[in-house]
């Protein structure tokens, strides 16, 4: 525990700039060596009821700008062998090693700042002896002004080219391509067809004033992509970037963009007019619904399910809230209003089903980690075992926990990050492309849950039937699918626990659906776990398990290793615009601001809960929509 401990708090302090960045050899730009196809199929081992697999598709490393002022000196190569499950020592000379390898992993460094940063770090590079670069080198640029510099120009589109680290726009776009075509090649190095999958892809990293992001990652199917990564260097507004983006990626590339941190976006990312106020044509609808197919519900900078007193929420929306809900004044900003916010944004989908006949928010959920430490993947510490105050740790400890980030805020209100998950056929780019794109996805707050969740004409014993996936994939529709023509049909969900984390505590259904333009929902707990019944307001009773807020070693054993069940929605309509999506809650633990308040002998933050429920997210299943 003491070293997991010293192993967040070296993170964390990494994130909000308080290192002194080393200057390192850029041994890590090195090229790779040749690229690795997917192999044929008849070589990787195939699960024709699909299997879980868990991966990281936000991920940083010293190539992003923002990692590199922060201290990050470990590049793409190394981000991979973490995920493999290699032991890789971070630049403050601390070992980390996740305990479970990760099945696949994308890359996403931002792609605006691909023009200036390689070149300002590969000696031999005409940009190499450049003030600016020198600076950044030095340490002279740290994170705090990096980021108040990227800032200044939040807003403007399209976002100035290189920004003075290189000498003209013919040479910048020349940059940006070659930068693109490193990322492409270190990620088929290390693709590994059937063991590990390296997905190429990029973050288009769009900003607003008062620290706002429109910020996408871009995934893409294979080695087909787009000639350079469009970004906000070249584009004028988020329709414009989906535009470019599809007259670009054209037959055999195939691509989908993934939104995150919306929390952040101050409403935009799902307003239904553009940054200059314009209205979005029915063409916009049809081309974003087709390529933006999944939404990263939680990572290190909160979560954007859903938020009590924004909107459509209920009393577990309580986890990773960063900002107060928004007033009545139109340009707020750092705060949460309906737009920002996944339940919301699947409801107002269904509105504009029925205004314009397109959905284009029919999203699949996961999560990710946003880290910006070359650690994919590196997400939910353990239960700890008892422990001791560590000598020594508590003026770190204190300083972390009352520290302000520029741009996210206080530090202590940061989540570990999340993870996404995939039932796909086999550990491909292809099938796991495959799987996010039909929406067959899930995320969760950090902990290796596993939930499946099938609706269609399935019988009300499914749960005891000898082989249910089967038999629900036959006669129904999985998570991120339409049901299409069944009158009454049944629901059954499924999750296990993470072996190393907490039991499971309760699995809850969220319904969300429309009625002559006006929004509704429903939350109800479909099992719960340790032979408790939901009561008439189809709520579990509270659950007896709890952590020791001396040691946070786990009290009570209510949870369950897994829960299953049937259930059928009595006010089930074929006609009726809805959504069903699960959600998995844990057993209560320590919050890691606890865990790392406790290990120093320091204060507990009074702003925080103690203890939290970890989670899960189906992707949602859909009822008479477009």
């Amino acid at each position: 525990m003491k070293g997991r401990t010293f192993a967040m708090v070296a993170a964390l302090v990494l994130l909000v700039g308080c290192t002194d960045p080393d200057d390192v050899p850029a041994t890590h730009l090195s090229l790779p060596p040749p690229s690795v196809e997917d192999a044929p199929s008849a070589a990787v081992e195939r699960f024709p009821e699909r299997t879980a697999l868990f991966g990281d598709l936000h991920v940083h490393t010293s190539w992003s700008g923002d990692a590199y002022s922060g201290g990050n000196r470990l590049g793409p190569n190394s981000a991979y062998r973490f995920a493999k499950g290699e032991k890789v020592e971070l630049q403050n000379g601390s070992e980390a090693q996740l305990h479970v390898p990760l099945d696949f992993v994308a890359l996403t460094d931002h792609a605006e700042g691909f023009a200036g940063h390689l070149a300002c770090t590969t000696p031999g590079e005409p940009e190499f002896e450049r003030e600016q670069c020198r600076a950044m080198r030095a340490g002279d640029i740290d994170q705090e002004t990096m980021l108040s510099q990227a800032f200044e120009i939040a807003g403007i589109r399209p976002m100035p080219r290189g920004q003075g680290a290189c000498p003209d726009a013919s040479r910048c776009q020349s940059l940006e391509r070659s930068t693109w075509q490193r990322v492409q090649d270190v990620a088929n190095a290390h693709n590994e067809p059937g063991r590990f999958t390296a997905l190429i892809g990029y973050e288009f990293s769009a900003l607003l004033s008062s620290f706002g992001m429109l910020h996408r990652n871009v995934i893409f199917r294979g080695t087909d992509v787009t000639p350079h990564a469009i970004s906000a260097v070249d584009v004028t507004d988020q329709k414009d970037f989906f535009r470019q983006l599809d007259h670009a990626c054209q037959a055999p590339c195939d691509v989908l963009t993934i939104p995150h941190n919306t929390n952040y976006s101050w409403g935009m990312t799902f307003s239904r007019t553009a940054e200059d106020g314009s209205s979005y044509s029915d063409t916009d609808l049809e081309r974003r619904a087709r390529i933006e197919r999944v939404f990263e519900v939680t990572q290190q900078k909160g979560t954007s399910e859903c938020q009590i007193s924004v909107g459509a929420a209920d009393e577990d929306c309580n986890y990773g809230i960063l900002f107060p809900a928004c007033e009545d004044d139109d340009d707020a900003k750092r705060c949460i209003r309906k737009s920002s916010l996944y339940r919301n944004v699947l409801l107002d989908g269904l509105v504009l089903g029925e205004e314009r006949q397109i959905n284009p928010y029919k999203l699949g959920v996961i999560g990710s980690t946003d880290t910006h430490m070359s650690d994919p993947g590196n997400a939910a510490p353990a239960i700890p075992p008892l422990f001791e105050p560590a000598e020594g740790l508590g003026f770190a400890v204190d300083r972390l926990l009352a520290q302000e980030h520029l741009v996210i805020g206080p530090i202590r209100k940061l989540s570990p990050g999340g993870l996404a998950g995939v039932w796909a056929q086999s550990n491909t780019r292809t099938d796991i492309f495959d799987a996010l794109q039909r929406r067959e996805v899930f995320g969760t707050s950090g902990p290796r849950i596993r939930i499946r969740f099938f609706a269609g004409d399935l019988p009300a014993d499914i749960v005891d039937h000898a082989d249910p996936v089967a038999l629900a994939y036959e006669r129904g529709v999985p998570m991120g699918g339409d049901l299409d023509g069944t009158s009454s049909p049944t629901f059954w969900v499924w999750a296990s626990q993470d072996p190393a984390d907490a039991p499971i505590d309760r699995i809850q259904i969220v319904k969300g659906w429309t009625e002559n333009g006006e929004e509704f929902q429903r939350v109800w707990d479909a099992v719960c776990s340790g032979g408790r019944e939901a009561g008439a307001d189809g709520r579990c009773p509270p659950t007896a398990a709890s952590a020791d807020l001396e040691t946070c070693a786990p009290i009570g054993s209510a949870g369950a290793r897994e829960l299953r069940t049937s259930f059928v929605d009595p006010e089930f309509s074929a006609d009726r615009a809805a959504f069903y999506y699960a959600r998995v809650l844990t057993d209560p633990r320590c919050r890691w601001t606890t865990l790392l308040a406790l290990s120093a002998g320091s204060e507990l933050p009074d702003d925080l809960p103690v203890l939290v429920q970890e989670r899960a997210w189906s992707s949602p299943i859909f009822s008479a929509t477009r």
